[in-house]
């Protein structure tokens, strides 16, 4: 009768022992993800020499159904992004195939997780564009820091890559911003005012002239009747809109020139007895003799002819019936221009040269024009 007792019990520690034995031992490890999160790789060995199933499962890196044959080790990786409060627990109930079941349990502390392999998820910047008036010319702006950084492509589209540890929403670490669109809106031309011109008008008749014409964002021309018309460069205009000014022919004060008297003979003059005969080329002791001069530039095309008449005391040059200015280089406007001069009064006699016909040719340019001399205009 003893004898039954014991063996009933030695039946029931048998029975006992095994059941303790079938078991799933999970341990887990953690590392860094690339591009950021932790990578937590998951071990579990099955403890039987027979196969099991997996019928419960904590976390889905090991579904259920999942099956280990005996005395297998498997592993399993999930990816965390965001970092536990709480040590991270996987726990697995399994079956065997003599039908034993049993649950187990593996954690990883919150330690594991270093703050090195943290995901943040930021936004994109916002980059302005830039699109002053005119065509073809819009462009981003300064683009915000952050952790991130940019390149600006040929075709000005930028490219933002996310520093490592950061990503963009939807798990993207780059953004492309397109090329910026164009308004094409044109610029306003700029108003300027036109250029106050001199008028030069030394004594005498019918002799006013323009003297230079300041610099400035325009052109000119200077009219065969001596007006001067003066055209806006593109991108400016005259006051009330307009490209163009046309300046009218000066006025002449037609102030005469002073002329020296003549010295008066002897109230009294002597009476010769014999005739005089005075030769033809005598002249008074006040007479002067003076040469005039003038001068001409020929150069490819038409916009540096020039042509300049010497100062001279006591010669007025004349063409067309006007007055030249004398020292001064002068445009040729005309193909031909035909120069005279003449003694400024009887005090004067001029010798020499007295007419030059100057004829500019047309030839054109070879390559650049030719730089006029300073002629001081």
């Amino acid at each position: 009768m003893i004898t039954l007792v014991l063996a009933v019990g030695f039946a029931v520690v048998g029975i006992a022992g095994a059941a303790n034995a079938h078991h799933n031992t999970i341990t887990g490890s953690v590392a860094c993800k690339d591009g950021g999160g932790w990578a937590v790789t998951w071990t579990v060995v099955n403890s039987e020499p027979i196969s099991e199933t997996i019928t419960y499962s904590s976390r889905g890196v090991v579904p259920a159904g999942t099956t280990l044959s005996g005395h297998q080790t498997r592993t399993f990786t999930e990816t965390v992004t965001t970092k536990p409060t709480e040590p991270l627990t996987l726990r697995l109930t399994a079956k065997w195939d003599n039908g034993y079941t049993r649950t187990n349990s593996g954690s990883v502390a919150v330690a594991k997780f270093t703050d090195k392999c943290d995901v943040k998820i930021v936004e994109p910047p916002t980059v302005p564009v830039l699109d002053p008036c005119g065509p073809n010319n819009a462009t981003y702006g300064s683009v915000p820091s952050g952790p991130w950084t940019y390149v600006i492509n040929g075709n000005g589209s930028i490219t933002i890559t996310a520093n490592p540890g950061h990503q963009f929403p939807g798990g993207t670490t780059t953004v492309t911003l397109p090329p910026p669109t164009d308004s094409n809106q044109p610029c306003p031309p700029t108003t300027v005012q036109p250029p106050t011109v001199p008028v030069v008008d030394p004594c005498g008749p019918n002799n006013a002239t323009y003297g230079p014409v300041p610099s400035g964002p325009w052109t000119y021309v200077i009219n065969g009747n001596g007006s001067i018309t003066i055209t806006a460069n593109p991108g400016h205009q005259f006051p009330g809109g307009t490209t163009t000014v046309t300046l009218p022919p000066p006025s002449d004060s037609n102030v005469p020139c002073p002329v020296t008297p003549p010295v008066n003979p002897p109230v009294n003059p002597p009476v010769l007895t014999p005739p005089v005969v005075v030769p033809p080329e005598v002249l008074p002791a006040q007479v002067r003799v003076v040469r005039a001069q003038a001068r001409k530039i020929d150069k490819c095309g038409r916009s540096g002819d020039r042509f300049r008449v010497a100062e001279r005391s006591g010669v007025i040059y004349k063409s067309r019936g006007k007055v030249l200015r004398e020292g001064t280089w002068l445009r040729a406007t005309t193909r031909s221009i035909t120069v005279r001069a003449y003694a400024a009064d009887a005090t004067f006699r001029l010798e020499g040269k007295q007419v030059w016909r100057m004829t500019f040719s047309t030839r054109p340019c070879a390559s650049a024009p030719e730089i006029a001399p300073n002629t001081g205009m």
